[in-house]
C-alpha cells in the first residue's frame, strides 16, 4: 500500500468534503433559495485592488479613492452615502405582488437593494477575509433578535437606498437590466451587455452575472466612474414554459423531506446524529455510564469529552422521541432566522456551555452542602449531608435536553405573542417584557414554568441540567455570551481543552517530574541535565577514548550511541521547523484574515498547542534514553499524549473549517470585496495562503499520530472518534521523508568468535 490512498482519504474527508458542502449549501441558500444579486467593486483575483478605480490619477487620487470606498468623513459624520459603495451590498427581487406594467412581461421583477456594507465602521486591522461563520452571517436573514444583535453591521447598516433598483431597461431596441435610482431611464449608472436577441417565450429572470460598465458619472464622486462586478442567480435568459415551472413547484412540494434537507441542513444533521447515536449505543449494549455527564468523572477525573457523549446520548424510546420532536420543532423554527453554519455552530457552543454551567450549579451547591456540613454536630445530620453530597457527585445525566432547553428560552423571546407553557392549562399564559432602554433585554417566565412542570411530570429528569439550559438561553438571547468567532468549534473546543490543561490539570506549563528530584538533591538545573541526556544519554564511562578505541564491543555501542542520538536530533529539528512555521503562519494569518476571526485564534491555539507537545516529547526522549525510571517516564508519557491528542483534535476542527472558509469566498467574492474594499490581497492568493496552511497541519497530524503511536494513544472515546484520521496519518507517516528507515545497528559490527575448530 503507498501513500496515495491514505493521502486521499484525509484530503477527502477532511478538506474536500467540508468544501463542497460549504460551497453547495451559501450556493443554495444565496442564489437559489434567496435570489439575492450580489453588487461590489470590478477587483483583481490576485492583488485585491479594483479594477479602473478612477478615471484620472493626479494628486486627489487617494482623496478620490477615500470617496470610493465611502471611508471620508465630513464634519464627523459618515460620508459612505455620498460614495460609490452606497451602491454595492445584497439586491433581492421585489415581491411578486406587486403589480407590473402593461406591456412588460418580459421583466416579470426588479431587484432592490436589502443591505449596504459598512467599511468606515471597521478598524484598519480588521480588514481580511473572513471566516465562514462571518461569511454566512453577511447572507443569512438576520430575522431575529440574536442574529441582528451579534451581526452588528447588518443590523446598524441595513440599507436605507430604498431607490437603488436593478430592473429591465430597453433603449434602441437592445435591452439591458441597469442598475439606476428610482428605476428611471435617467438615473441609469450602470448596464450590462446587451441580452440576447428576443426568442419565442423567452423571459428574462434575473441580471446577467458579470461586469458592469458605467453609463454616466455618479454625483458627487465626478472623477470616478468605476465598473461593478456583479452576481446574480441563473438563468439570466429563459425559455420555460409557465407550464413547466408549475410542475416542478408541485414536484418540490410532494418532496418535503428533500425540501426539509435543503432549507434546514443543521436541524437535520444534529437528528440524524443524536439518533445514529442512540441506535449505536443499543446495538453495541454501551453503558451510559461510560458516556454520562457526571460531577466526579469531568471534574475530578477530568474526562471533559464527557459533555459531548452526554449531550448525544439517548437510552431510552420515549427519551430519544421527545428530545428529537423538540428539535425538530425548534429546529425549524429558528434555523432560518439565525442561517445553518450559525444555528449548528450555536448547537456545539451551547453542549459546552450547558456542561460548564452544570458542574457550576453542582459544586456551588456541594460548597453550601459542606457550609451545613460544618455546622453542624448531629451524626444523623452529617451522614445526611455527606450522603447527598455523594449523590451529587455520582449522579448521571444524558440527553439533548440542556441544549433544547436554551433554544425554547430564544424561541420565547422571540415570539410577538404570549406563551402558554402548561398544555392543559390554555389561559396560563406570560408576556415577554422588555428592560426600558435595552430593547435586546427581554425576559419571559415561560421557560421556568416549563421546567417545574417537566420535573412534577417526570421526576428523574435532570433539574440542574434544565437549569443551564434555560440560564445559557438567556445570556445567548441578550449577547452576553462568546462572541460567534470564539463559539467556533475550532477555536472554543480547542481553547476550552487547552485552558483546563492550563488552570485545572496543571499539566501546562511544563515542569518535569525530574526537576523536583533535581531541586531537592542541590544538582544542576534540569535544563542543563535535560541537555546533558540529549548529548550522551547520562551513561558514564562513554568518554574514556583511551578504553573504547581498544575494545571492539565499545566502539559498536557508541556507534549505536550516535545513531541514537542523531536520529533523536533530526527528530527534534523536525519539530523545530514545524513550529516556526506554524508560527509564521500565524503572524501571516493577521494580514490576510481578520484578527478577530477564528481563522486567526485557531491557529494562535495550533501554535501553543505544538509548542508545548514538542517540548513534552523531547523530554520523554530524553528520559527513555537515559533510562530514567519508569514511574518518572510513565507521568510524562501521559501529559505528552493528552498534549498531542489535543493538538491533533484542534488540527482537525482547524482543517475543516479553513475548508469551509475558502468555500465561502467562492460563493460571495463579490459581497465580501465590498464589505472591505480594498481587500489585503485577492482571492486567488487567500485561497493559496489557506492551501499552505492546510498542508501544513496536515503535516502535524501526521507528526502527531506517529508520536502518538509511540507513546501509545490508548482507547476511549478519542480512538473512537478519530481512529480513521489517525490510521491515515500514521500511514502517512511512516512514508514521510522526516521518518528514519536506517537501522540502528550493523550487521557483522564488532568482534568476531570462532564457531569451530579447523581440521588438520
Amino acid at each position: 500500500m503507498s501513500w496515495h490512498a491514505p493521502l486521499a482519504k484525509l484530503a477527502g474527508l477532511l478538506v474536500l468534503v467540508p468544501f463542497a458542502l460549504a460551497y453547495l449549501h451559501l450556493y443554495y441558500y444565496t442564489y437559489w433559495k434567496s435570489e439575492y444579486c450580489l453588487v461590489g467593486p470590478h477587483v483583481s483575483l490576485v492583488s485585491g485592488r479594483p479594477y479602473g478605480e478612477l478615471m484620472g490619477g493626479g494628486e486627489n487620487s487617494v482623496e478620490d479613492d477615500n470617496r470610493l470606498r465611502g471611508d471620508a468623513t465630513t464634519d464627523g459624520q459618515d460620508n459612505q452615502a455620498s460614495g460609490i459603495a452606497q451602491y454595492y451590498g445584497i439586491y433581492a427581487p421585489i415581491p411578486q405582488n406587486k403589480k407590473k406594467k402593461k406591456g412588460n412581461n418580459n421583466d416579470p421583477r426588479q431587484f432592490r437593494q436589502i443591505y449596504t456594507p459598512s467599511q468606515s465602521s471597521r478598524w484598519f486591522w480588521s480588514r481580511g477575509w473572513p471566516s465562514v461563520t462571518e461569511a454566512a452571517t453577511l447572507v443569512s436573514s438576520p430575522s431575529s433578535t440574536l442574529s441582528n444583535h451579534k451581526s452588528a453591521r447588518m443590523q446598524q447598516h441595513a440599507t436605507n437606498n430604498a431607490d437603488h433598483i436593478m430592473a429591465l431597461a430597453e433603449n434602441e431596441g437592445e435591452k439591458r437590466w441597469c442598475l439606476s435610482t428610482g428605476g428611471s431611464p435617467d438615473s441609469h449608472i450602470w448596464c450590462s451587455d446587451p441580452l440576447p436577441g428576443p426568442a419565442e417565450g423567452a423571459t428574462y429572470p434575473n441580471p446577467p452575472s458579470g461586469v458592469w460598465q458605467a453609463q454616466r458619472t455618479p454625483e458627487p464622486t465626478s472623477k470616478i466612474a468605476p465598473s461593478l462586478l456583479i452576481s446574480c442567480p441563473t438563468p439570466a435568459v429563459s425559455t420555460t414554459e409557465k407550464n413547466n415551472s408549475r410542475h416542478k413547484q408541485q414536484n418540490a412540494k410532494q418532496n418535503q423531506n428533500l425540501q426539509f434537507l435543503l432549507n434546514r441542513p443543521a436541524t437535520a444533521l444534529l437528528l440524524l446524529l443524536n439518533t445514529g447515536l442512540a441506535f449505536y449505543y443499543w446495538n453495541h449494549r454501551v453503558s451510559p455510564s461510560s458516556v454520562c455527564k457526571q460531577y466526579t468523572k469531568i471534574v475530578i477525573d477530568n474526562e471533559w469529552w464527557r459533555g459531548f457523549t452526554g449531550a448525544t446520548a439517548h437510552f431510552e424510546p420515549l427519551h430519544i422521541g421527545f428530545n428529537m420532536m423538540s428539535l425538530n420543532t425548534l429546529g425549524r423554527e429558528l434555523e432560518g432566522g439565525f442561517g445553518s453554519i450559525t444555528f449548528l455552530v450555536y448547537n456545539v457552543a451551547l453542549v459546552v456551555f450547558t456542561t460548564a454551567v452544570m458542574m457550576a450549579m453542582v459544586y456551588a451547591r456541594l460548597l453550601w452542602i459542606q457550609r451545613q456540613l460544618d455546622r453542624t454536630n448531629n451524626p444523623q445530620m452529617q451522614q445526611s449531608l455527606q450522603e447527598q453530597q455523594q449523590r451529587l457527585r455520582e449522579t448521571s445525566t444524558v440527553g439533548y435536553s440542556a441544549v433544547l432547553f436554551a433554544w425554547m428560552v430564544v424561541s420565547t423571546m422571540e415570539r410577538n405573542q404570549a406563551t402558554c407553557p402548561v398544555p392543559f392549562f390554555s389561559d396560563l399564559c406570560f408576556e415577554t417584557y422588555t428592560m426600558p432602554g435595552m430593547p435586546f433585554l427581554k425576559f419571559n417566565l415561560s421557560p421556568i414554568v416549563s421546567l417545574f412542570v417537566a420535573q412534577f411530570i417526570m421526576p428523574r429528569v435532570s433539574f440542574m441540567g434544565h437549569l443551564a439550559g434555560i440560564v445559557c438561553g438567556f445570556l445567548l438571547h441578550w449577547g452576553l455570551i462568546l462572541p460567534l468567532e470564539v463559539c467556533s468549534p475550532n477555536v472554543l473546543i480547542g481553547g476550552v481543552f487547552l485552558a483546563g490543561l492550563i488552570w485545572r490539570t496543571r499539566m501546562i506549563p511544563l515542569r518535569p517530574l525530574l526537576t523536583a528530584m533535581l531541586d531537592e538533591e542541590g544538582c544542576v538545573e534540569h535544563e542543563t541535565y535535560l541537555r546533558s541526556l540529549l548529548t550522551n544519554g547520562g551513561e558514564e564511562g562513554d568518554s574514556d577514548n583511551s578504553n573504547t578505541s581498544l575494545d571492539p564491543f565499545a566502539r559498536g555501542r557508541q556507534r549505536k550511541n550516535e545513531r541514537e542520538l542523531e536520529e533523536l536530533q533530526r527528530k527534534q529539528r523536525t519539530l523545530l521547523y514545524v513550529r516556526n512555521l506554524l508560527g509564521a503562519l500565524a503572524a501571516a494569518s493577521l494580514f490576510v484574515f481578520d484578527w478577530g476571526s477564528s481563522l486567526v485564534l485557531s491557529q494562535v491555539i495550533l501554535l501553543a498547542y505544538f509548542t508545548f507537545a514538542s517540548q513534552s516529547s523531547s523530554i520523554v526522549w530524553a528520559y527513555t534514553r537515559s533510562k530514567v525510571e519508569s514511574d518518572i517516564i510513565e507521568p510524562e508519557r501521559v501529559r505528552a499524549g493528552v498534549i498531542w491528542r489535543g493538538f491533533f483534535m484542534s488540527a482537525v476542527l482547524s482543517i475543516i473549517l479553513d475548508a469551509m472558509s475558502m468555500a465561502s469566498w467562492f460563493v460571495i467574492p463579490t459581497l465580501l470585496a465590498a464589505e472591505q474594499t480594498p481587500v489585503p490581497v485577492g482571492l486567488f492568493l487567500a485561497a493559496a495562503f489557506t492551501t499552505i496552511r492546510i498542508t501544513i497541519s496536515v503535516f502535524g497530524l501526521v507528526l502527531s499520530s506517529k508520536i502518538l503511536h509511540d507513546i501509545g494513544v490508548g482507547g476511549g472515546i478519542f480512538a473512537q472518534v478519530f481512529s480513521g484520521v489517525i490510521q491515515w496519518s500514521k500511514l502517512l507517516g511512516d512514508y514521510a521523508a522526516f521518518i528514519s528507515h536506517r537501522p540502528l545497528w550493523t550487521a557483522f559490527e564488532g568482534r568476531g568468535i570462532a564457531l569451530g575448530r579447523r581440521q588438520s
